[in-house]
């Protein structure tokens, strides 16, 4: 697909779609795609499924800011909902699809497996940071992991977010 058809696609699908970069060497990529098309099929009628190829299209790759795949980015009228990168689980897509058939943004909190894989690698990366003379930089990516894994909790930064949200809507 190039780039004069993705913005076809874009303008005239009166659907909501969801796009899906990928290609032919990427493992997840091969590991989601039936998966993707058999939650897809469940939506058919209500989310256009698009498939690019980031060997063949490029130029849509760097357009749409792809920087890993496989990469799904759902668009309702035309606009960015959400962007997820990397291999989703079912469950996971169909809460993308059943969000974008709603006409919400996607809220897809992180299963106990990942908040603690967060929360440990965390801890180390923090551990080793302290214990390097206080590596600054080592601290401050063991705090960020940590705070990725439970910054949906956070009621300040779900307020702030919100707040920031509601003010770039009114632009």
């Amino acid at each position: 697909m190039n780039l004069e058809e993705w913005q076809s696609t874009l303008n005239q699908s009166s659907l909501p779609i969801v796009v899906e970069v990928w290609a032919p060497w990427c493992g997840p990529c091969r590991v989601m795609a039936p998966v993707l098309e058999r939650v897809a099929q469940r939506y058919a009628g209500q989310v256009e499924l698009v498939r690019v190829n980031a060997d063949e299209s490029p130029e849509l790759v760097q357009t749409l800011n792809i920087l890993g795949i496989p990469t799904l980015i759902g668009f309702d009228r035309g606009k960015e909902v959400f962007r997820r990168m990397g291999l989703q689980s079912e469950a996971t897509l169909g809460q993308l699809f059943d969000a974008l058939t709603r006409g919400q943004t996607p809220h897809i909190s992180l299963g106990l497996t990942e908040r603690l894989l967060r929360l440990i690698s965390g801890t180390i990366v923090l551990v080793l940071g302290w214990n390097n003379n206080a590596s600054w930089i080592l601290i401050a990516v063991g705090l960020g992991l940590i705070f990725s894994a439970v910054y949906d909790r956070c009621p300040l930064y779900s307020m702030l977010t919100t707040r920031v949200k509601s003010w770039l809507s009114l632009k």
